[in-house]
């Protein structure tokens, strides 16, 4: 008897460290299983943080991209503005010089009066100019152009500029005139032909100060119509010809939020 208690002790012993094993097993599972749901929750937080500042980086990007398209616009207008003060300036110069320089067969009544019916009546002092000096004003004809552009008239601008480059190819504006002619396709929604217009920048003004804007938008177009690896070859190609212009900023913006 004094044996069998023995054993029935021993055995007791055994199951209640087991039952301590057990408890202990089960709180350590309980212990990985809060632990377990804590990481889950720290990993939606993280996948929250990184979609958030995805989103703030596309806004970021698509903010810098609308202040240039602004800063470009307000520039094409201070430009028009400085276009109309210099031509009317040239005009009144060119009618003051008409009245000083009259002879015997302008008698100097006749040049002020030729002076003050074309400054009272409702025609533009550069429209004055045209008719008095017989050929169209290159600076007038960009600006009508660019005046359309800013209105709306997509067509209008692009048979503008189109006139302007047959009569004047080679000029300080003319870069800008192809530009925007590939602009005013762009905004109109007509990505292939605006990636064809922007080209012709590339390739007749290679020295213009248009090539990087001209290459920029060639990616837009090229995001437009879902060709992100031709986007991206020219977002790169933008940073690695013009690392510290403000094209290659909005570049690698952009870069970064094309799939």
């Amino acid at each position: 008897m004094p044996a069998l208690q023995g054993d029935i002790s021993l055995l007791e012993r055994k199951v209640n460290q087991q039952r301590k094993d057990v408890r202990l097993v089960r709180q350590q599972q309980a212990e990985l299983e809060t632990r377990l749901d804590t990481l889950q929750t720290e990993l939606q937080r993280l996948r929250g943080t990184v979609d958030e500042s995805k989103h703030y980086a596309q806004r970021a990007s698509d903010d810098v991209i609308a202040l240039n398209e602004g800063l470009t616009s307000n520039r094409g207008r201070y430009e028009q503005e400085l276009y109309r003060l210099q031509e009317e300036m040239r005009t009144i110069k060119t009618l003051l010089g008409m009245k000083v320089g009259a002879r015997e067969d302008v008698p100097a009544p006749k040049a002020r009066e030729t002076f003050l019916q074309m400054t009272t009546t409702t025609v533009s002092p550069t429209e004055s100019l045209v008719k008095v000096t017989g050929t169209p004003d290159p600076e007038e004809l960009y600006n009508g152009a660019y005046s359309k552009l800013s209105t709306g008239d997509f067509k209008g601008s692009r048979d503008a500029f189109k006139n302007f480059l047959e009569l004047f190819p080679q000029t300080e504006y003319s870069d800008n005139a192809q530009f925007w002619i590939g602009e005013s396709y762009y905004r109109d929604k007509r990505y292939e032909e605006a990636i064809v217009e922007f080209e012709e920048v590339i390739k007749k003004y290679p020295q213009g100060n248009k090539l990087p804007d001209a290459l920029l938008k060639q990616a837009f177009s090229f995001i437009a119509l879902s060709d992100t690896n031709s986007a991206k070859l020219l977002l790169q190609k933008i940073i690695d010809r013009y690392p510290t212009s403000e094209q290659a900023e909005i570049a690698r913006a952009k870069l970064k939020s094309v799939k």
